[in-house]
C-alpha cells in the first residue's frame, strides 16, 4: 500500500540511491552525460519541511522535496515560487504510475499554505511517466538543459566574419545587443520581461562591471569591427550536472536579424569549441525557455536535451 510521509532526515540515503538510478537511466538513453560521484547536499530539503517521501512498505519508492520559497519566481513575475531541482525529486520504476502525482498532492499543499503559486520541478527530459503525470496535474515546459561533445559542428567555414572572446575591457560593447535579446524576449510567444535594473539603457560600463563580477566569458562575431553576435558562457550551469569541473555552459547569445541564416552562430560555436577544447573542457551545456522558438530551434539542432523544467501557477484567487 502506498504511503505518503514527510521528508525527513533518515530518508536521505534512499534519496540519493534513487537519484543515482534516476540518473544512470538518463545516461543510458542520452549516451552523454558527466560522470558524478556525488549529489548535492539533501539537508535542506529535510530543514525546510516542504518536502515527502513515497513508501510501499517498507520501501521508500520516490521523494519530492524543494527548496526554500522566493519572491519574485523566474525573476519575471511577482509570484511566490518553489523549485525541486533535479536532484531534489525521484521515483523507481514500479507498478504504480501515479506516485508523483500523490506526491505532489501532499508536498503542494504545503507549498501553498506558504502562499506559493508558482511551482516548478527539474527533472530528466527521457522520464516520459513523470511528464505525463505532471502534465496531467496543470504543469507545462518551461526550460531546457542540453548538452554536447565538444565536436565541431559540419559547417561550411563563413570567412567573411571574423571571430573572437572578448577582453574585460571589451565587455561594454555587448550592451547594445543585450538591450535587443531583451527586447526579443518581450515579444509573442515569450513574453519575457527582465527587470531593467541590470540592463538599463546608458549603464553599459556598469553592465560590464557586473558581467566581470560575475565572472562571464563572451564569444563574438564581427563584421569590420562592429559586434554582430555573441555567445555568453560561464563555469556553473543550472543544475548540479552543468556544475562540473570538465564542462562549461552557455547561458546567453544572440545574433543581429539581419545576420542570421548564413551559419555565423554556427561557426561562432566552433570557434569557442575549439577554444574550450585547448583549455581540456570535453562538455558543453546550454539551458533556454522551451516557449523561444528561435533558441529551441537551434540549440536543439545541435544539442541533446536531458532535463526538463515544468512549472505551474496556481490561481491567484486561491490565495
Amino acid at each position: 500500500m502506498l504511503k505518503i510521509v514527510d521528508f525527513s532526515e533518515e530518508h536521505i540515503e534512499q534519496a540519493k540511491c534513487i537519484a543515482k538510478i534516476n540518473y544512470e537511466n538518463e545516461l543510458n538513453c542520452l549516451g552523454i552525460l558527466p560522470e558524478i560521484n556525488e549529489f548535492p547536499s539533501f539537508t535542506p530539503f529535510v530543514k525546510n519541511r516542504l518536502g515527502v517521501s513515497a513508501f510501499i512498505g517498507e520501501k521508500m519508492i520516490g521523494y519530492l522535496c524543494c527548496f526554500d520559497p522566493f519572491e519574485k519566481a523566474f525573476g519575471t513575475t511577482n509570484a511566490i515560487g518553489v523549485w525541486s531541482p533535479l536532484h531534489g525529486n525521484g521515483v523507481i520504476e514500479c507498478d504504480h504510475n501515479y506516485i508523483f502525482s500523490k506526491m505532489y498532492q501532499e508536498a503542494a499543499k504545503k507549498w501553498v499554505d506558504l502562499k506559493v503559486t508558482s511551482h516548478s520541478i527539474t527533472f530528466y527530459s527521457n522520464n516520459n511517466p513523470i511528464q505525463n503525470q505532471l502534465f496531467r496535474l496543470g504543469f507545462g515546459l518551461r526550460c531546457i538543459d542540453a548538452i554536447r561533445e565538444m565536436d565541431e559542428i559540419n559547417i561550411k567555414n563563413n570567412i567573411d566574419y571574423y571571430y573572437s572572446e572578448l577582453d574585460h575591457n571589451e565587455f561594454h560593447l555587448i550592451f547594445p545587443l543585450g538591450l535587443l535579446l531583451d527586447d526579443h524576449l518581450k515579444n509573442s510567444p515569450i513574453f519575457i520581461y527582465h527587470s531593467l535594473d541590470k540592463i538599463e539603457a546608458g549603464h553599459e560600463h556598469k553592465f560590464a562591471e557586473w558581467q566581470i563580477q560575475e565572472k562571464y566569458r563572451y564569444f563574438v562575431a564581427k563584421d569590420n569591427g562592429k559586434i554582430i553576435a555573441y555567445i555568453k558562457i560561464t563555469d556553473e550551469g543550472e543544475n548540479f550536472i552543468g556544475d562540473n569541473e570538465n564542462m562549461k555552459h552557455i547561458c546567453g547569445a544572440f545574433c543581429l536579424p539581419k545576420y542570421r541564416g548564413q551559419g555565423i552562430m554556427e561557426n561562432l560555436l566552433n570557434f569557442l569549441i575549439k577554444t574550450l577544447k585547448n583549455e581540456n573542457i570535453i562538455l558543453l551545456g546550454t539551458d533556454f525557455e522551451s516557449f523561444n522558438p528561435t533558441a529551441n530551434n537551434f540549440w536543439l539542432k545541435y544539442f541533446k536535451e536531458y532535463t526538463h523544467s515544468v512549472v505551474r501557477r496556481i490561481d491567484d484567487l486561491f490565495i
